[in-house]
């Protein structure tokens, strides 16, 4: 049988292309913007020295598969979140880091009870890791599931909170709010979503956030940098913006044809949102989109073409001239954002 081989159009702003052995997903900037993390198949990190388009190290742990990485905020530090689920001995995993300049190791934060780490996020201050966790220890039926912060210097937890089922995980620009987006269980029926905060200080739970949108849980937030605008995207390719200050929702941007959004993220200057698009539909193995709209009106500005199938990830470079993308067809793409070449439509 034939293989089929699927041709997208590259988009002039497309500028370099990255490839990995399978496929990339997430993929984060350091500070500096001289280093890209891309996480290949779930098993291993690279570190991209981007002048030089190269990789420069490669991360390997026995802690399981990666599901989340972040840069501390100073960029030294890599944290690296593992979960495997075993069907008899439960979730496993822990907290890896590592030192960005030598790509070594440098220590292991996990729970006191066997714990597997879905998803993380760094304090602006760089002093707290957020952290969806989930074990089958504490809970004799079904998964417990909970959102904990821990002190990144000795790994001890100042404040946990049981959660339903956590899927996205972010802090607010300023550090003071926590924020998660969960998927609602009664034993094993399904009944919703919403997007829950917490006071990072105390582990106060605050209003949650509601989305019209739909009913499908946000797989992907991203806040504005001034922390004014959140957004939040789902697998119907709906984009809910919400103002944080009063919780209501600002916008809703809605895609015709429901392909499946599966990250966002803000331009420096806040102007920007990209999102990272990925199969229609009942159709499976689509060329992927980088789609940028307008951040206060949701107008789509500009589309760029040139994955060969799901785009998993998307982030800007700190300066904003960089968009990276990854993908399940095992790159990850560069494209230029400067304000002449992204007036190219």
């Amino acid at each position: 049988m034939p293989v089929r081989v699927i041709e997208a159009v590259e988009s002039s702003q497309l500028t370099a292309t990255l490839k990995c052995e399978d496929a990339v997903s997430p993929v984060v900037w350091s500070p500096d913007g001289k280093t890209l993390a891309s996480v290949c198949s779930g098993l291993k990190v690279s570190l991209w020295d981007v002048a030089k388009r190269k990789e420069r190290a490669l991360l390997e742990s026995d802690l399981g598969r990666i599901c989340s990485v972040a840069f501390a905020p100073d960029g030294k530090t890599l944290a690296v979140g593992h979960y495997n689920n075993d069907a008899k001995t439960g979730p496993s995993g822990g907290i890896s880091l590592w030192d960005v300049a030598n790509g070594q190791g440098k220590d292991v934060i996990q729970a006191t009870f066997q714990t597997g780490v879905s998803r993380l996020a760094f304090s602006p201050d760089g002093k707290t890791l957020a952290a969806v966790e989930r074990s089958k220890v504490e809970f004799k039926e079904g998964m417990y599931t909970r959102i904990a912060l821990r002190n990144v210097a000795d790994g001890k937890i100042k404040w946990a909170m049981d959660d339903d089922y956590g899927i996205g995980l972010t802090f607010s620009p300023d550090g003071k709010t926590v924020i998660a987006s969960t998927m609602l269980y009664e034993g094993n029926k399904w009944l919703g979503s919403k997007v829950r905060r917490w006071d990072a200080a105390t582990g106060k739970e605050l209003s949650s956030l509601s989305n019209l949108a739909s009913k499908n849980p946000c797989n992907a937030l991203a806040f504005a940098p001034d922390g004014r605008t959140l957004a939040g995207a789902d697998c119907e390719g709906n984009i809910t913006l919400w103002d944080p200050a009063s919780a209501n929702v600002r916008a809703t941007i809605k895609q015709e044809n429901k392909r499946r959004i599966t990250s966002l993220a803000f331009a420096p200057d806040g102007k920007t949102l990209a999102a990272a698009i990925a199969d229609p539909p009942g159709r499976d193995h689509e060329p992927g989109l980088v789609v940028l709209f307008d951040a206060a009106s949701g107008e789509r500005r500009l589309t760029l073409t040139g994955h060969t199938n799901a785009v998993l990830s998307v982030a800007f470079s700190p300066d904003g001239k960089l968009l990276a993308s990854g993908s399940s067809d095992r790159t990850v793409r560069l494209w230029d954002m400067t304000a002449e070449a992204a007036s190219v439509r």
